[in-house]
This record gives C-alpha cells, structure tokens and sequence, in this order.
C-alpha cells in the first residue's frame, strides 16, 4: 500500500466542488446560524479523516432540517470520499499525472456505497427544487442544484472514470455559479467552482482537450488562479477548499514555496489530518529540500507510532518501509538501517515489506563491513514468500557481498 505518491488531476476534480457541497451559504431565507454552525462541525469531521462520524453528523442534519437540500449533499459527498480515501486517491505525487482515471481500477465502490451517494444527490435535488418553488431565483437554492452537478462531475471522473460525463455536469456546475456570480459579483463563494473549471480546462491532456473544445468548453488559467485566489481571500466558507486548490496548483506551476504555506496553513487548522503533514514532505522533495523532507516523513512516523488521533489511520506497515527507501536513496543508511530492522519485527508490516526490509537491511549492513549481520537477514529473506526477485537477490549475496551499484 503505497501512501506517498499521487496524482495531479484527480484532485483538482475532487475539489472543484467539494466546497459548495459540503459548505452551507447563509441566507435569512434559508439557513439558520445553528445550522452553520452543526453544518461546520460535521465537515471537521471530513478534514480530520473522519468520514464515518461525518456521514453519521449528517444524516442528524438532515433529521433537523428535512427541508434543507445540504445534508442530504454533503452526506453523499461524505460517502464519495471515504470510497477515494480507501483506494488512496488523496496522494500528491501523482498531481501531474492526468491518466490516472484512463485506467482501470482494482477496487470498485461497493453497490451500496453507490446508491447512497446517488440517493443523496436526489435528495438534495428535490429540495432545492422546492425550495426553488418556494423562492424563485433564490441564489442559494441554485448554489446547490449546481453543486449537486459538481458532485456528479467528480463522481465520473473518479469513480465511473469518465471525463467526457465529468466535463458535462461540470460544465453544468460551472453555468450555474457562473450565472450566481454573474448577477452578484460578491457571492465569493461561488468563485471556486468557476475558478477550477476555468484551470481543469485549460490543462486537460490533449487527448480529451480536442473532444472539449469541440464541445465548446474553453478554460483560461490566468483566470482560473484570479478567482481561487478571490475565494481563498473572501468567501464565508469555501476558504480551506480554495487553499487546498492552490497548493495543488502551486505544486503543479512549480511555486512551492507558495504551496507549502497552503499545506501548512491546513495541517495547522486540522492537525489530526497526517495528508497535509505528508503534503509538506511531498513538497519538500519536490524543492530538492532532502534535509526537510526526511525530517518530515521521520517527523509523521513518530506521530503514527505515538497513535496521534488519526495518524494511526495511517497505513504504518507499508509507511515505514517506503520511508525507508527515501531516506536510503538520500544516502542516509543508518536511519534507512534502524526503519528497515524495525519494520521486519513490527507484526503490522505487511508480507512484501518484510521481506524486501530483510533484503535491504542486509544490503546496508553489507555496505557497512557487518558481513554475519548482513547473511542472518538474508537468510531470513528466504523464509518469506519471495517477492520481486527478493530470493533470487538473497542467494547471491550470500555467496558475495552486496556492493553498491
């Protein structure tokens, strides 16, 4: 299980909407400060990795408002992302990597999931169209009719793995907080999904490009960062989404510096989130900052062994020994030693780590003249289920030392 690499597009489409989805907008027509206020306490729970305790914060939303389109949104949402959290699709490596969602996928949302997303999207559907009937032309009503599209748009781009269906509701979404923004210039709120759309756009490959452009879909990057960077400054609500955006999209236009501030800005707001932890490591590495970066990752480590709230959801079997291979290919052996030896006698390490953590271990102690050392654990290699030649490689050092090559 791979927890450090990830991919540029995906999240770009799973944030587009994610704000007005999840968010409430606050009319006296409308919304109730109370329901703010709950409304805010549940999406803590998404931040913090909590989507059990969100969908569950939800659905009593929705019991206290059973006309209120929001929870019924949010609650699908909630559904949709604890499915990408699963599949590990929160990962910022892969950013500039737009095939992603071209390929097929090991894992397939379970039915049930499915139905309760799209049943929560209905919901909110009728909802907004009633309250729509109550209210013409209220701006807060069509708000969620074009953030239900957005969730769609995701949906298909990261579930079903259709672009060309993501680009049509997206394209929805887009026409209805364009219209929103259109007749009130300060509803910032809605500056965030236009801003996406506008970027997603303009940087899709050129494989779908050519189908948008001929469908009469165009982006403007310059465009598209003005009006994040407005939503990040002066929404009511959508102000974390619009960071988390830009640090993406700082990544993406190699700002890191900008990027990093994004990603520690949030860890800070959400210090039980180890992804934003994790993100500042990632960006690290992307500067050529090895120092920090190894610093960072030993840093997360420490914190998923301590059992920090929701750092132990962190998959620590895999975790290690990927840290561990970093730090081994920045040259620091010894910490690459201590994480490997700790990895083969941690029960949660899983079978392919183990066994590849005794091979490693006993390349490093072989580089440092520890020779008995370096054949106990390669013949510890050889107990296991071999793995990527792992056998193979084991025999042969124990006949001659492992060099470096």
């Amino acid at each position: 299980m791979k927890i450090v690499f990830g991919r540029f597009v995906r999240v770009v489409f799973v944030f587009a909407f994610l704000a007005p989805i999840v968010q409430a907008v606050q009319a006296e027509t409308f919304l109730s400060d109370d329901y703010i206020q709950a409304s805010r306490a549940a999406l803590n729970h998404v931040y913090r990795i909590e989507y059990n305790q969100a969908i569950a914060a939800y659905k009593g939303l929705a019991k206290r408002y059973p006309e209120h389109p929001g929870p019924h949104l949010a609650g699908a949402v909630s559904h949709w992302l604890r499915e990408l959290y699963l599949r590990q699709d929160f990962e910022l490596d892969h950013f500039i990597s737009p095939s992603h969602f071209t390929k097929p996928t090991e894992r397939q949302m379970p039915e049930e999931e499915q139905r309760a997303f799209f049943a929560g999207i209905e919901e909110c559907r009728r909802r907004a169209q009633e309250h729509l009937r109550k209210h013409p032309g209220n701006k807060e009503g069509r708000y969620y009719l074009g953030a239900l599209e957005g969730a769609l748009g995701v949906f298909a781009f990261t579930i079903e793995h259709s672009y060309m269906k993501a680009l049509k509701h997206g394209k929805k979404a887009y026409q209805v907080q364009k219209a929103i923004i259109d007749e009130d210039p300060k509803f910032y709120d809605s500056y965030l999904t236009v801003g996406t759309y506008e970027y997603v756009l303009s940087n899709l490959p050129w494989y779908v490009k050519w189908i948008a452009t001929i469908a009469g879909l165009r982006g403007n990057e310059a465009r598209g960062f003005e009006n994040l960077i407005l939503a990040a400054k002066k929404s009511r609500f959508v102000g974390n989404e619009a960071r988390l955006l830009l640090m993406v999209l700082y990544v993406r236009e190699r700002q890191y510096e900008y990027s990093l501030q994004m990603a520690q800005q949030m860890h800070r707001r959400f210090p039980e989130n180890f992804l934003f932890h994790l993100n500042q490591a990632q960006i690290y590495e992307a500067m050529k900052d090895q120092e920090r970066a190894a610093t960072t990752y030993l840093d997360v480590l420490r914190l998923a062994d301590e059992r920090k709230r929701n750092y132990q959801l962190l998959p620590i079997g895999s975790f290690r020994f990927n840290v561990a291979q970093k730090l081994r290919s920045q040259g620091k052996i010894g910490l690459a030693l201590e994480l490997y030896e700790r990895a083969v006698v941690d029960p949660r390490t899983l079978k392919r780590e183990r066994t590849l953590s005794h091979l490693r271990a006993g390349e490093i102690l072989d580089l440092l003249g520890q020779r008995e050392n370096a054949m106990a654990q390669y013949r510890e290699v050889q107990k296991f289920d071999d793995v990527e030649g792992a056998h193979k490689s084991a025999s042969q050092f124990l006949k001659t030392p492992y060099r470096r090559e």
